[in-house]
């Protein structure tokens, strides 16, 4: 029995063509093939949306129909010459585009629900939009949020620089529906006071928390997610080549957290320590990925720092 690409189920078909367009291949190439390629191709595109550079962005802002799908993930992939500071103006009007869409399907209102919202781009130091960026990130509401460096993994570089780090926390907790935080090559802010505040807001929903290549990252403001917050939902906390300093100081330890949660705690409430050192010990592990070819802090043997 013959059977052609056309005759398959159109789940099958869905699934051969999303690895297809997956895969960075121009889309028309197998959109033209046929209606039903055409059909299935296109809802998947506007249902993964995925961008690689900042014309494409801005061309869906200005100019992307209404097909009538449900949004599911957006990813912004941009690399080398193509990572430009307008980038957040371009990502803002797609969001709201596609936010005024569901609008009229009826399906949400201030923020559009997503499977997930995935960016791969840095960020700049000099650049004035930070609020723009705030801006963009508010109209999602993902379940499942990523930003990694563009750069290779051995590279340790910063994507996220400090002023958009600090919004970025804060804007985590705008967003009922996030259960996954990953950020990679970020660097935090310096608090010449020396407060303890919580990294994170509360965040009920928060099930994972993965933080890696991070520098200038505060032991107490980590403790304080378990001294202050909440957060019953939380499963499991990852910090991955994180340094209290430069990458030339010491990466941190579980013991550095537990001493920081401590010397909150004590001598007010010696007991309730005992509560917030067992869940620290219970789910936060800090480990070793990348080691330094010379200097820095060198650790030999396992990959989890205790």
């Amino acid at each position: 029995m013959h059977v052609t690409l056309g005759d398959l189920p159109p789940e099958i078909l869905l699934l051969i063509i999303a690895y297809t367009l997956s895969s960075g291949s121009v889309p028309s190439n197998i959109l033209c093939v046929n209606h039903q390629f055409r059909d299935a191709g296109v809802e998947w595109l506007y249902r993964n949306l995925c961008f690689r550079s900042p014309e494409q962005l801005r061309l869906f802002a200005q100019t992307g129909q209404n097909t009538g799908v449900v949004l599911r993930s957006v990813t912004v992939d941009l690399t080398g010459k193509f990572a430009r500071s307008d980038v957040w103006q371009h990502l803002r009007e797609a969001l709201c585009r596609c936010r005024d869409r569901t609008e009229k399907m009826g399906l949400g209102k201030k923020q559009i629900l997503l499977k997930a919202l995935c960016l791969r781009l840095h960020s700049y130091s000099r650049d004035t939009s930070h609020h723009v960026f705030e801006e963009a990130l508010s109209v999602a509401n993902p379940r499942v949020f990523r930003w990694t460096g563009p750069d290779p993994d051995h590279h340790f570089s910063t994507a996220i620089v400090a002023p958009v780090a600090s919004r970025l926390c804060r804007i985590f907790g705008t967003w009922s529906n996030i259960q996954d935080i990953t950020v990679t090559n970020i660097t935090f802010s310096v608090d010449p006071d020396n407060s303890v505040m919580p990294l994170l807001p509360e965040i009920p929903g928060l099930r994972t928390f993965y933080v890696g290549q991070a520098t200038f990252l505060s032991a107490g403001s980590v403790a304080a997610i378990f001294c202050i917050n909440k957060m019953p939902s939380l499963e499991r906390v990852r910090l991955v080549d994180a340094y209290c300093e430069s990458i030339w100081g010491s990466r941190i330890r579980r013991s550095d957290i537990e001493k920081a949660a401590q010397i909150m705690m004590f001598p007010q409430n010696e007991t309730q320590y005992e509560g917030v050192l067992s869940r620290i010990r219970k789910l936060l592990t800090c480990e070793k990925k990348t080691e330094r070819i010379i200097g820095g802090d060198r650790v030999e043997g396992n990959i989890f720092l205790v």
